[in-house]
């Protein structure tokens, strides 16, 4: 019987330890399912590769000879078989997004998208383990209409036709993955905006962008940037007195009006504060 073994985090972790090496692509079943050579590189075939990771498969192990063991959680079953026993199986490509990997699925082939990633200049957002483009366990990039190509803007080789959760192997989050687990910052996906991001975490846009000051354009963000959800400096307040404006606690504090605003979002009306508000100066 199936069961969860790994966090949707630590799949993708194990797939790019894969990816990283120098390996094969041999189809040998049964003797394949991730077979170390003496020379140190690693030969699979695409399902058998998914199929060992999915058993349970130490993904450092080194050692020369065979990876084999009994297929519990598996069984000896076919790409189509190892999607049928996927969750939320879907034809829609534009439901794929960072966080949640997938088994991904063609006639005879399948792989795994793991969400956007760069290497070598390259952005990437699947791992496979493919008799093309060379050869061997390699990243590879799908779009949101299902179609294959060697990296984002490369060759296309052919189109993916289904995809599914591998809930049977794998714990998926339920709540939105960010970098760090007091949720203080978030690293920029692909169709990512700050509005969206702002909204997504509860924040105003003009609190977010008050936490970010390194943005200098909020319509330019890229994929990877670090955007913080919470102040990176101790705050500190004024209480407005009696004759004050926000121009002068500004002047007073050497900042920008701007800037000070910023700091402020609730403000709605600048020329309006009253005695005893508590108006944020850092």
């Amino acid at each position: 019987m199936a069961k969860v073994i790994m966090t949707a985090s630590q799949l993708i972790d194990r797939l790019k330890i894969l990816a990283s090496r120098k390996t094969y692509y041999r189809n040998k079943y049964p003797d394949n399912l991730c077979y170390v050579h003496t020379d140190g590189r690693t030969s699979a075939d695409c399902v058998n590769l998914l199929k060992a990771i999915f058993n349970g498969y130490d993904v450092n192990n080194q050692t020369p000879g065979y990876y084999q063991r009994t297929l519990t959680n598996t069984g000896d079953c076919t790409e189509y078989g190892l999607l049928k026993q996927c969750s939320n199986i879907s034809s829609d490509f534009k439901l794929l997004k960072d966080g949640e990997p997938r088994v991904l699925y063609m006639s005879g082939h399948v792989g795994c998208f793991i969400g956007t990633t760069e290497v070598n200049g390259k952005t990437y957002n699947v791992i496979e383990c493919t008799s093309a483009w060379g050869g061997g366990i390699l990243y590879s990039y799908v779009n949101d209409k299902g179609e294959r190509y060697n990296h984002k803007g490369g060759t296309r080789k052919s189109k993916w036709k289904q995809h599914g959760k591998a809930t049977a192997w794998v714990d998926y989050p339920t709540v939105p993955i960010v970098a760090d687990p007091q949720k203080t910052v978030y690293y920029v996906k692909k169709g990512d905006t700050l509005s969206g991001i702002a909204k997504a975490n509860g924040l105003s846009l003009a609190k977010l962008i008050s936490y970010n000051p390194q943005i200098r354009d909020i319509n330019k963000i890229n994929v990877g940037d670090k955007i913080y959800l919470t102040s990176q400096t101790k705050e500190e307040y004024y209480t407005v007195q009696k004759g004050d404006t926000l121009g002068a606690i500004a002047r007073k504090f050497n900042i920008a009006l701007n800037e000070l605003l910023g700091l402020n979002p609730d403000i709605k009306n600048p020329n309006l504060i009253h005695i005893g508000d508590k108006i944020r100066v850092k």
